[in-house]
């Protein structure tokens, strides 16, 4: 083979394999936007930990409660429970414009009362979609199952413009991401374009590096 053409050859193979590393990552995860109050929501594991893991969503969204059911656990197992990140729920009502927002505003308060009665009472949410029709339906859920919850506290929370104003800047910061659906995840700041188990994992392992 001719020495130039063997040169030439040589030299797109190595632009080829610089462009995949470009455009891989980019898969993986949008750039650095936005910001987002980690410590005025509700956590999944140590304030310390080195990774946070943004996860938007709506309590009356069904791949919100696959994702809730499927992949959560497993990132609280290999991620959460080894210190490596902590997980952040944050409310991006979209499904029904004003009963999502009002399950958001009873989770907000679930919250502001015990960030671990949140975390027990978020999954069994999650399974109970059908039943929450109403503010009224999701308060009383709470209050069925979430642990320790003061009823009136919780009833005063949810009709106070404080609950409001939270879930609003929630889904401000969702804005802020260019999110437009649920769930949406953003590891360490970056927007990770299909939140799949797998591409969570890389963004995580990456951004703990």
């Amino acid at each position: 083979m001719n020495p130039q053409r063997l040169m030439m050859i040589s030299v797109v193979a190595v632009v080829l394999v610089i462009a995949a590393f470009a455009i891989v990552p980019r898969f993986m995860a949008g750039s650095a936007s936005g910001e987002i109050d980690y410590a005025a929501n509700p956590r999944l594991g140590n304030a310390d930990a080195p990774v946070r893991v943004a996860i938007f969503f709506d309590f009356l969204c069904p791949h919100c409660a696959t994702f809730s059911d499927q992949i959560t656990p497993v990132l609280q197992q290999e991620f959460v429970d080894t210190g490596v990140a902590a997980l952040y729920f944050m409310n991006f009502p979209v499904v029904n414009p004003v009963v999502s927002r009002d399950v958001a505003i009873v989770g907000e308060c679930v919250f502001e009362q015990s960030n671990d009665a949140f975390i027990a009472l978020e999954p069994i949410m999650m399974r109970a979609q059908s039943n929450l029709r109403s503010r009224a339906d999701a308060v009383d859920f709470a209050l069925a199952y979430g642990p320790d919850l003061d009823g009136g506290a919780l009833r005063d929370c949810v009709a106070s413009p404080e609950a409001a104003a939270a879930v609003s800047a929630d889904v401000a910061a969702a804005g802020a991401f260019n999110i437009n659906g649920t769930p949406s995840v953003v590891v360490d700041g970056r927007l990770v374009t299909n939140p799949s188990l797998a591409n969570l994992r890389t963004a995580i392992r990456n951004a703990a590096n």
